[in-house]
Protein backbone atom coordinates (compact mmCIF):
# COMPACT_ATOMS: atom_id res chain seq x y z
CA UNK A 1 0.00 0.00 0.00
CA UNK A 2 2.95 2.22 0.63
CA UNK A 3 3.69 2.14 -3.61
CA UNK A 4 0.12 2.79 -4.20
CA UNK A 5 -1.32 6.11 -3.83
CA UNK A 6 -5.39 6.70 -3.22
CA UNK A 7 -7.11 9.91 -4.76
CA UNK A 8 -10.96 9.99 -3.38
CA UNK A 9 -13.30 12.45 -5.72
CA UNK A 10 -16.49 13.56 -4.09
CA UNK A 11 -19.25 14.34 -5.81
CA UNK A 12 -23.28 15.01 -4.98
CA UNK A 13 -23.46 11.16 -6.11
CA UNK A 14 -21.31 10.00 -3.78
CA UNK A 15 -17.70 9.40 -3.39
CA UNK A 16 -15.14 7.26 -5.21
CA UNK A 17 -11.79 6.09 -5.02
CA UNK A 18 -8.72 5.67 -7.55
CA UNK A 19 -5.80 3.72 -6.65
CA UNK A 20 -2.69 4.99 -8.62
CA UNK A 21 -0.14 3.00 -8.66
CA UNK A 22 3.84 4.40 -8.80
CA UNK A 23 4.41 4.95 -11.97
CA UNK A 24 1.19 7.05 -12.58
CA UNK A 25 2.35 9.09 -9.34
CA UNK A 26 5.66 9.86 -11.23
CA UNK A 27 3.31 10.77 -14.52
CA UNK A 28 1.23 12.89 -12.28
CA UNK A 29 4.20 14.94 -10.94
CA UNK A 30 5.87 15.43 -14.29
CA UNK A 31 2.84 16.52 -15.40
CA UNK A 32 2.47 18.97 -13.15
CA UNK A 33 6.07 19.61 -13.30
CA UNK A 34 5.40 20.13 -17.13
CA UNK A 35 2.49 22.21 -16.79
CA UNK A 36 3.96 24.77 -13.92
CA UNK A 37 6.94 25.14 -16.83
CA UNK A 38 4.71 26.02 -19.09
CA UNK A 39 2.87 28.93 -17.36
CA UNK A 40 6.25 30.05 -16.30
CA UNK A 41 7.24 30.25 -20.33
CA UNK A 42 3.99 31.45 -20.76
CA UNK A 43 3.96 34.45 -18.16
CA UNK A 44 7.70 35.31 -19.10
CA UNK A 45 7.02 35.84 -22.63
CA UNK A 46 3.66 37.57 -21.72
CA UNK A 47 6.10 39.63 -19.80
CA UNK A 48 8.55 39.98 -22.51
CA UNK A 49 5.53 40.74 -24.79
CA UNK A 50 4.35 43.88 -23.43
CA UNK A 51 7.80 44.99 -23.19
CA UNK A 52 8.70 44.79 -26.92
CA UNK A 53 5.16 46.50 -27.12
CA UNK A 54 6.26 49.11 -25.16
CA UNK A 55 9.06 49.23 -26.77
CA UNK A 56 7.01 49.53 -30.10
CA UNK A 57 4.98 51.88 -29.11
CA UNK A 58 8.04 54.02 -27.95
CA UNK A 59 9.85 53.80 -31.33
CA UNK A 60 6.43 54.68 -33.02
CA UNK A 61 6.15 58.10 -31.30
CA UNK A 62 9.95 58.36 -31.43
CA UNK A 63 9.49 57.81 -35.57
CA UNK A 64 6.49 60.30 -35.56
CA UNK A 65 8.47 63.04 -33.61
CA UNK A 66 11.15 62.54 -36.41
CA UNK A 67 9.11 62.65 -39.27
CA UNK A 68 7.15 65.93 -37.80
CA UNK A 69 10.79 67.08 -37.36
CA UNK A 70 11.67 66.12 -40.95
CA UNK A 71 8.46 68.11 -41.59
CA UNK A 72 9.61 71.43 -39.72
CA UNK A 73 13.33 71.38 -40.69
CA UNK A 74 11.95 71.24 -44.54
CA UNK A 75 9.64 74.38 -43.95
CA UNK A 76 12.54 75.89 -42.15
CA UNK A 77 14.63 74.80 -45.10
CA UNK A 78 12.00 76.48 -47.59
CA UNK A 79 11.72 79.57 -45.46
CA UNK A 80 15.13 80.12 -44.94
CA UNK A 81 16.01 79.62 -49.12
CA UNK A 82 12.36 82.33 -49.37
CA UNK A 83 14.06 84.78 -47.15
CA UNK A 84 17.70 84.61 -48.72
CA UNK A 85 15.60 85.24 -51.77
CA UNK A 86 13.29 88.26 -50.53
CA UNK A 87 17.31 89.43 -49.25
CA UNK A 88 18.63 89.00 -52.46
CA UNK A 89 15.75 90.98 -53.98
CA UNK A 90 15.98 93.67 -51.36
CA UNK A 91 19.68 93.62 -51.90
CA UNK A 92 19.06 93.99 -55.65
CA UNK A 93 16.44 97.00 -55.08
CA UNK A 94 18.97 99.18 -52.98
CA UNK A 95 21.36 98.68 -55.57
CA UNK A 96 19.31 99.55 -58.17
CA UNK A 97 18.02 102.83 -56.06
CA UNK A 98 21.85 103.23 -55.27
CA UNK A 99 22.90 103.47 -58.82
CA UNK A 100 24.48 99.77 -58.82
CA UNK A 101 24.23 97.09 -61.49
CA UNK A 102 25.10 93.45 -61.15
CA UNK A 103 24.64 90.74 -62.88
CA UNK A 104 22.56 88.19 -60.46
CA UNK A 105 20.09 90.42 -59.29
CA UNK A 106 17.19 88.36 -57.73
CA UNK A 107 18.85 85.70 -56.74
CA UNK A 108 19.85 83.88 -53.14
CA UNK A 109 23.79 84.86 -52.56
CA UNK A 110 26.32 83.12 -50.76
CA UNK A 111 26.36 85.21 -47.26
CA UNK A 112 30.27 86.58 -48.10
CA UNK A 113 28.87 88.03 -51.21
CA UNK A 114 25.27 89.17 -49.83
CA UNK A 115 27.62 91.15 -47.35
CA UNK A 116 29.85 92.59 -49.81
CA UNK A 117 26.90 93.64 -51.57
CA UNK A 118 25.09 95.06 -48.35
CA UNK A 119 28.24 97.48 -47.88
CA UNK A 120 28.68 98.60 -51.02
CA UNK A 121 25.25 99.07 -51.42
CA UNK A 122 24.60 101.06 -48.26
CA UNK A 123 27.74 103.43 -48.98
CA UNK A 124 25.83 104.29 -52.09
CA UNK A 125 22.17 104.65 -50.34
CA UNK A 126 23.64 106.58 -47.38
CA UNK A 127 25.27 109.26 -49.46
CA UNK A 128 22.37 109.95 -51.67
CA UNK A 129 20.25 109.89 -48.28
CA UNK A 130 22.90 112.42 -46.71
CA UNK A 131 22.40 114.60 -50.43
CA UNK A 132 18.39 114.80 -50.19
CA UNK A 133 18.76 115.89 -46.61
CA UNK A 134 21.24 118.36 -46.96
CA UNK A 135 19.81 119.70 -50.76
CA UNK A 136 16.13 120.63 -50.91
CA UNK A 137 14.14 117.90 -51.72
CA UNK A 138 10.16 116.73 -51.31
CA UNK A 139 7.46 118.90 -50.98
CA UNK A 140 7.23 121.43 -47.81
CA UNK A 141 3.41 121.56 -47.57
CA UNK A 142 0.92 118.81 -47.36
CA UNK A 143 0.13 118.62 -51.96
CA UNK A 144 -3.05 119.74 -52.97
CA UNK A 145 -1.74 120.84 -56.53
CA UNK A 146 -0.37 124.48 -57.75
CA UNK A 147 -2.21 127.94 -58.66
CA UNK A 148 1.00 129.20 -60.23
CA UNK A 149 4.38 127.66 -61.90
CA UNK A 150 7.88 128.85 -61.90
CA UNK A 151 8.65 131.10 -64.89
CA UNK A 152 6.82 134.06 -67.18
CA UNK A 153 3.48 134.84 -66.66
CA UNK A 154 0.88 136.83 -65.95
CA UNK A 155 0.70 138.68 -62.23
CA UNK A 156 -3.12 137.40 -61.34
CA UNK A 157 -3.50 140.66 -59.52
CA UNK A 158 -2.26 143.53 -61.89
CA UNK A 159 -2.40 141.45 -65.17
CA UNK A 160 -0.53 144.23 -67.21
CA UNK A 161 2.87 142.50 -68.38
CA UNK A 162 4.07 139.48 -68.18
CA UNK A 163 6.92 138.98 -65.23
CA UNK A 164 9.03 136.15 -64.40
CA UNK A 165 7.79 134.13 -61.62
CA UNK A 166 10.45 132.75 -59.16
CA UNK A 167 8.98 129.94 -57.90
CA UNK A 168 5.67 127.53 -57.66
CA UNK A 169 2.30 128.52 -55.60
CA UNK A 170 1.06 125.48 -53.72
CA UNK A 171 -2.11 125.61 -52.97
CA UNK A 172 -2.90 125.47 -49.32
CA UNK A 173 -5.40 126.81 -46.59
CA UNK A 174 -4.70 129.22 -43.86
CA UNK A 175 -2.88 127.34 -41.44
CA UNK A 176 -1.47 124.77 -43.60
CA UNK A 177 1.80 123.32 -41.71
CA UNK A 178 5.07 124.43 -43.69
CA UNK A 179 7.82 122.32 -42.97
CA UNK A 180 11.55 122.73 -44.06
CA UNK A 181 12.77 121.08 -47.58
CA UNK A 182 16.72 120.43 -45.78
CA UNK A 183 18.96 120.78 -42.92
CA UNK A 184 19.90 124.54 -42.90
CA UNK A 185 19.64 127.74 -40.88
CA UNK A 186 17.19 130.48 -40.37
CA UNK A 187 19.03 133.52 -42.99
CA UNK A 188 15.74 135.61 -42.76
CA UNK A 189 12.51 136.36 -41.27
CA UNK A 190 10.09 138.77 -41.99
CA UNK A 191 6.48 139.40 -40.88
CA UNK A 192 5.06 141.97 -43.70
CA UNK A 193 1.25 141.63 -43.58
CA UNK A 194 0.42 143.33 -46.98
CA UNK A 195 3.25 143.81 -48.94
CA UNK A 196 5.17 141.67 -51.25
CA UNK A 197 5.80 138.43 -49.94
CA UNK A 198 4.51 139.39 -46.51
CA UNK A 199 5.41 137.34 -44.05
CA UNK A 200 8.41 135.13 -45.87
CA UNK A 201 11.23 132.82 -44.14
CA UNK A 202 14.78 132.06 -46.19
CA UNK A 203 16.63 128.93 -45.24
CA UNK A 204 19.98 128.38 -45.68
CA UNK A 205 21.41 125.51 -46.89
CA UNK A 206 24.80 123.43 -47.84
CA UNK A 207 26.52 123.75 -50.94
CA UNK A 208 24.80 127.19 -52.31
CA UNK A 209 20.98 126.14 -52.44
CA UNK A 210 18.39 128.10 -50.27
CA UNK A 211 14.57 128.25 -50.68
CA UNK A 212 11.99 130.53 -49.71
CA UNK A 213 8.55 130.31 -48.23
CA UNK A 214 6.10 133.31 -48.39
CA UNK A 215 2.50 134.70 -47.96
CA UNK A 216 2.82 132.74 -44.47
CA UNK A 217 0.66 133.31 -41.48
CA UNK A 218 2.93 132.76 -38.69
CA UNK A 219 6.15 132.02 -38.22
CA UNK A 220 7.84 129.44 -35.82
CA UNK A 221 11.52 129.51 -36.41
CA UNK A 222 13.94 132.71 -35.54
CA UNK A 223 16.81 133.93 -37.53
CA UNK A 224 19.89 132.25 -36.59
CA UNK A 225 18.24 128.53 -35.59
CA UNK A 226 19.52 125.36 -37.05
CA UNK A 227 16.43 123.48 -39.07
CA UNK A 228 16.02 120.00 -39.67
CA UNK A 229 14.76 118.97 -42.75
CA UNK A 230 11.13 117.84 -42.14
CA UNK A 231 10.73 120.29 -39.34
CA UNK A 232 7.60 122.73 -38.84
CA UNK A 233 8.57 126.10 -39.38
CA UNK A 234 5.62 127.96 -40.42
CA UNK A 235 1.59 128.16 -41.26
CA UNK A 236 0.80 128.80 -44.56
CA UNK A 237 -1.19 132.23 -45.06
CA UNK A 238 -1.89 134.89 -47.60
CA UNK A 239 -0.21 137.66 -46.44
CA UNK A 240 1.53 140.43 -48.91
CA UNK A 241 0.13 140.83 -52.32
CA UNK A 242 -1.29 137.94 -52.80
CA UNK A 243 -4.51 136.87 -54.49
CA UNK A 244 -5.63 133.98 -52.12
CA UNK A 245 -4.58 131.79 -49.34
CA UNK A 246 -1.39 129.79 -51.07
CA UNK A 247 2.53 128.95 -49.77
CA UNK A 248 4.82 130.94 -52.17
CA UNK A 249 7.60 128.45 -52.35
CA UNK A 250 11.51 129.23 -54.03
CA UNK A 251 14.22 127.22 -54.53
CA UNK A 252 18.20 129.19 -55.16
CA UNK A 253 20.97 127.71 -55.95
CA UNK A 254 24.00 130.45 -55.75
CA UNK A 255 21.30 133.46 -55.33
CA UNK A 256 20.32 132.05 -58.61
CA UNK A 257 16.40 130.95 -58.98
CA UNK A 258 15.63 127.12 -60.22
CA UNK A 259 12.41 125.61 -60.92
CA UNK A 260 11.18 123.88 -57.63
CA UNK A 261 9.06 121.10 -59.55
CA UNK A 262 11.93 118.98 -59.87
CA UNK A 263 13.40 119.39 -56.49
CA UNK A 264 10.34 118.27 -55.33
CA UNK A 265 9.79 115.39 -57.47
CA UNK A 266 13.02 113.84 -55.95
CA UNK A 267 13.40 111.63 -54.02
CA UNK A 268 15.69 108.07 -53.84
CA UNK A 269 13.59 106.39 -56.36
CA UNK A 270 13.99 109.05 -58.72
CA UNK A 271 17.57 110.27 -57.82
CA UNK A 272 18.89 110.36 -61.07
CA UNK A 273 16.20 112.43 -63.03
CA UNK A 274 17.21 115.72 -61.56
CA UNK A 275 20.30 115.79 -63.28
CA UNK A 276 19.12 115.89 -66.47
CA UNK A 277 16.07 118.51 -65.30
CA UNK A 278 18.29 120.76 -63.92
CA UNK A 279 21.69 121.27 -65.19
CA UNK A 280 22.14 124.83 -64.12
CA UNK A 281 23.53 122.68 -60.47
CA UNK A 282 27.07 122.06 -60.62
CA UNK A 283 25.72 118.46 -59.10
CA UNK A 284 29.46 117.27 -59.61
CA UNK A 285 30.71 119.31 -57.14
CA UNK A 286 28.02 118.86 -55.18
CA UNK A 287 28.62 115.05 -55.35
CA UNK A 288 32.02 115.71 -54.12
CA UNK A 289 30.78 117.61 -51.04
CA UNK A 290 28.31 114.81 -50.35
CA UNK A 291 31.49 111.97 -50.31
CA UNK A 292 33.53 114.18 -48.30
CA UNK A 293 30.96 114.43 -45.62
CA UNK A 294 30.17 110.76 -45.44
CA UNK A 295 33.59 109.90 -45.18
CA UNK A 296 33.93 112.30 -42.01
CA UNK A 297 30.83 110.32 -40.62
CA UNK A 298 32.78 107.29 -41.16
CA UNK A 299 35.71 107.96 -39.49
CA UNK A 300 34.09 110.13 -36.72
CA UNK A 301 31.74 107.12 -35.97
CA UNK A 302 34.60 104.81 -35.94
CA UNK A 303 36.37 106.96 -33.32
CA UNK A 304 39.17 107.53 -36.24
CA UNK A 305 41.27 110.67 -36.43
CA UNK A 306 39.68 112.36 -39.94
CA UNK A 307 42.16 111.57 -42.79
CA UNK A 308 41.79 112.98 -46.38
CA UNK A 309 40.67 110.29 -48.85
CA UNK A 310 39.97 110.36 -52.91
CA UNK A 311 36.20 110.81 -52.68
CA UNK A 312 33.50 108.19 -53.60
CA UNK A 313 33.15 107.49 -57.27
CA UNK A 314 29.90 106.63 -56.80
CA UNK A 315 27.87 109.77 -57.84
CA UNK A 316 30.76 112.24 -58.39
CA UNK A 317 32.20 110.49 -61.23
CA UNK A 318 28.36 109.44 -62.74
CA UNK A 319 26.31 112.98 -63.12
CA UNK A 320 26.25 115.03 -65.83
CA UNK A 321 27.85 118.08 -65.35
CA UNK A 322 26.01 119.89 -69.02
CA UNK A 323 25.22 123.22 -68.46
Amino acid sequence: MRDKTTITITTIDGSKSFTLGEFAKAAAVYAAIALLVVILIGAFSIYFLIGELENFDRLKEQHKALLMTSVDFKEAIEESNATLSELSEKIADIESIAGLSLNDEGKALPSDQMAARLDLARVGLAERMLTLRFVPSGVPIEYRGTTSDFGWRYHPLRRTQREFHTGIDLRARVGTPVYAAADGVVELTRQNLSVGYGNIITLAHAFGFKTLYAHLDRILVAQGAFIKKGQLIAYSGNTGYSNGPHLHYEVRYLNKPLDPTAFMEWDLKSYEAIFNKEKRVQWDSVAKGIAWQWTLLEQLSSQREPKLQAPSKLNASSISTDK
